[in-house]
């Protein structure tokens, strides 16, 4: 019965991968999820809905956008280390389209960047932030992926209330 169970272990551990995948591979992998669905929605919509807003109360799609850039900027300034040193994006800007997708593509290449350098003990390190809190690193990472996602969900609704889908069908 031992050898058996010895046998079924070394099968098992031989179907691991060569190199075990780390927690910054998950989150880098998880970033790249969410900012392609960003920018597949960005490019996908047309100009002449980047002004829409469903009621008073939210954000155009053109903001919605223009949040996501500059809060990704923000986020990632702080899981750098660096917080309130980052580019600044005005999402009140009445950017064309091009512009817009613009700054949610420079945004993304900072996190890009961001994550690249980070390493599993990276999300361990604390540090204050520009109020003043200390947080663990890896709070920003996972702020970062929630709200974008979050947000993505916003620009979800307002192309479908377009009668868009916002993926590549």
């Amino acid at each position: 019965m031992r050898s058996a169970l010895l046998a079924a272990a070394l099968v098992a551990l031989s179907c691991l991968p060569a190199a075990a995948q780390t927690a910054m591979d998950g989150l880098r992998a998880e970033l790249a999820a969410v900012k392609a669905q960003v920018m597949t929605a960005a490019n996908k919509a047309p100009e002449s809905i980047y002004g829409y807003q469903p009621t008073p109360e939210v954000f155009t799609l053109r903001k919605q956008f223009l949040h996501i850039a500059d809060a990704s900027y923000s986020i990632c300034a702080s899981f750098k280390g660096t917080p309130g040193q980052r580019p600044k994006v005005n999402a009140d800007a009445p950017l064309p389209k091009a512009d817009v997708v613009a700054a949610l593509t420079g945004a993304f290449a900072f996190c890009d960047a961001a994550f690249q350098a980070a390493t599993d003990a990276t999300l361990a390190e604390t540090m204050k932030t520009a109020n003043g809190s200390v947080r663990m690193k890896s709070y920003h990472a996972a702020h970062l992926l929630a709200h974008t996602g979050l947000h993505y969900g916003n620009v979800v609704t307002y192309m479908r209330l377009n009668k868009l889908s916002p993926g590549d069908q």
